[in-house]
């Protein structure tokens, strides 16, 4: 079975949201699909396509990914590695999501964590709106009033939406 905080990883760096409530159900409890195949199926997703059209630079590709995952760009010697494995097909795009969520470390771990609870927080909440699940992720970083800040957002949009 997969694990939902891994999906909402893979939603945060692909998509740089937090998952909806239905979409994220779907994707662990009704695809019957494997992590790998969940990253897999999400370049199929419209969504996927609007963010990254086939002619995206693979180091454009990277960079967001980065960006995404860790409010930062990739440094140089990672950047030509990752442009590498990708230009000479060894991994796929979606494989390298999961390669670079599973790297995480110091800081970026940080980061990518608290951007997961974020993204459990609004799921949890049974949200569907897209744009909120774009702007909440906007200011999460390694600290915990980031996460604080973005929970009391979502509670806000709550109250204003009965």
């Amino acid at each position: 079975m997969l694990n939902e905080r891994d999906v909402i990883k893979l939603y945060v760096a692909t998509f740089n949201r937090a998952p909806d409530t239905p979409g994220l159900w779907y994707w662990v409890y009704d695809s019957g699909l494997t992590l790998d195949g969940v990253a897999e199926s999400f370049f199929d997703q419209p969504e996927t396509q609007a963010l990254y059209p086939p002619n995206t630079s693979t180091d454009n590709f990277i960079k967001a990914v980065y960006r995404n995952l860790f409010n930062r760009e990739p440094d140089d010697a990672g950047l030509v590695y990752w442009r590498h494995e990708l230009d000479s097909h060894r991994i796929p795009r979606s494989r390298f999501i999961l390669a670079v969520m599973n790297g995480a470390r110091g800081d970026d771990a940080d980061i990518l964590e608290n951007k997961t609870e974020v993204g459990q927080y609004f799921a949890l909440k049974n949200i569907t709106d897209i744009n909120l699940a774009k702007r909440v992720m906007d200011n999460i970083d390694r600290t915990r009033d980031s996460v604080l800040n973005a929970e009391r957002m979502i509670d806000s949009y709550i109250l204003s939406h009965p």
